[in-house]
């Protein structure tokens, strides 16, 4: 009888926690589209701080087990095949920005930026993140094999920055418009980079029969091998099959769909990174479709901004915001590693183009801002292990990304503020 009611109250604040949730929601939902927040939402701090996605993991994190519990980290594992289907979604996105007709043409000076950042953050995080897994890890897993995979995972993260540049853009000048395409453009290397290497490392390493970690630097090779070769035979069929849709757009989106699916499944089965090997099938299919797969490569690109924000909402739902001193600590090391480091590789690559940019500008400060990339690179880590170390990192991953979206902003302005005192003291010695 006890046992009776106990279940029945459970499943009466299960209930209520559900309907709280769905209310919240909704309010939200109406609010947000509301004709007084659609001015709010004009504001570039508000707009930015809403697209950037941020919002979405503030909204993960309400509902998830440690505030209202709607939604149960455990029954978000559940459907993990479901979520990997997702990251694959990302992984052929990002892929396919790497055709060779867009690479041919990128400035040299744009490679350099981009591996001249990659290489400054992988060491900086590496050092800094090094010095933090010996306080987090277990006293019997204190070594490098044991702290090497998620030191690396923060690596990756640091890779690159958002392609966003709208919020922080003061004056439309063909400089400035220049400065924002290459703004864009290394965002996009960036990622392919990121992804790259986060396949890479997170190969390096694997689990034995008994739970000890290992290092598996032949076997990465072999991976790395067979993830090439699957990926190019599933290229090599989701485009025969792409071609046989003959340009109808639902059965061209139901054989991307089959194509997305299998690399995950593929990637999960063998045990390499879902967001690499998807990554791979989108270069072979970009590069070996012909102009007729354009339109549809437009229309895959629009759904970027959907996926991304369901990301950053499991992120909020999975993160672990019991990080701690040291993790604040981390936290605030990375964002400082991001504001040193990313506008000084910018202004050191492109040096050579100085004469073609502006002498100053906000957009000096956009590569501060983190890769949305980072949020499903997080994401990808929790759901291959769901550890209570993982879940801290991907809140690192989120706190340093929500800093370093407001440092680019309060530089905008005060640059806007500087901007419109020297207006207006020019119009007051005109006058």
């Amino acid at each position: 009888m006890l046992a009776a009611t106990g279940g029945g109250n459970g499943s009466a604040q299960s209930a209520l926690q559900v309907f709280l949730g769905v209310a919240i929601v909704v309010t939200l939902s109406l609010v947000a589209t509301a004709r007084p927040f659609y001015r709010v939402q004009r504001m570039p701090a508000v707009g930015a701080f809403i697209s950037g996605g941020w919002a979405a993991i503030g909204l993960g994190a309400l509902l998830g087990q440690h505030v209202l519990n709607v939604v149960d980290q455990e029954t978000v594992l559940e459907v993990r095949p479901l979520i990997m289907i997702g990251l694959g979604w990302i992984g052929v996105i990002v892929g396919m920005q790497g055709r060779r007709g867009i690479l041919r043409r990128v400035p040299t000076a744009l490679w350099h930026w981009t591996i001249f950042d990659a290489i400054l953050s992988i060491v900086l995080t590496v050092m800094l993140a090094g010095l933090v897994m010996g306080e987090w890890l277990a006293p019997g897993h204190r070594r490098l094999v044991w702290a090497l995979p998620p030191v690396l995972m923060l690596a990756c993260c640091m890779i690159g920055w958002a392609p966003e540049t709208r919020s922080i853009r003061l004056t439309h000048t063909p400089a400035c418009a220049r400065l924002a395409v290459l703004v864009g453009s290394g965002a996009g290397l960036s990622a392919i980079l990121a992804i790259l290497v986060f396949g890479i490392a997170s190969s390096l390493t694997e689990r034995d029969g008994a739970g000890r970690m290992q290092f598996t630097a032949v076997e990465a090779a072999m991976e790395m091998s067979i993830a090439v070769v699957v990926a190019t035979m599933l290229g090599l069929g989701g485009r025969f099959m792409l071609r046989r849709a003959d340009r109808s757009r639902p059965d061209t989106l139901t054989v991307f769909i089959g194509v997305v699916a299998m690399s995950a499944g593929i990637a999960a089965d063998l045990r390499f990174s879902t967001l690499f090997g998807s990554m791979l099938v989108g270069l072979v299919v970009a590069n070996l479709a012909g102009p007729w797969m354009r339109d549809f490569e437009r229309f895959i690109m629009g759904s970027e901004h959907a996926v991304a924000l369901l990301f950053f909402l499991l992120a909020g739902v999975l993160l672990d915001p019991f990080i701690g001193w040291w993790g604040a600590g981390l936290v605030a090391g990375l964002v400082l590693v991001r504001f040193a480091v990313k506008p000084l590789a910018m202004q050191r690559s492109l040096r050579v183009h100085a004469e073609e940019l502006p002498a100053r500008s906000p957009l000096y400060a956009a590569p501060v801002r983190q890769s949305p990339v980072a949020i499903a690179i997080g994401v990808g880590m929790v759901l291959s292990e769901s550890s209570a170390l993982h879940r801290r990192l991907l809140t690192v991953v989120v706190l340093v990304g929500i800093v370093s979206e407001l440092l680019p902003y309060l530089v905008s302005l005060m640059q806007r503020r500087r901007l419109a005192t020297g207006e207006a003291l020019a119009a007051g010695e005109g006058a």
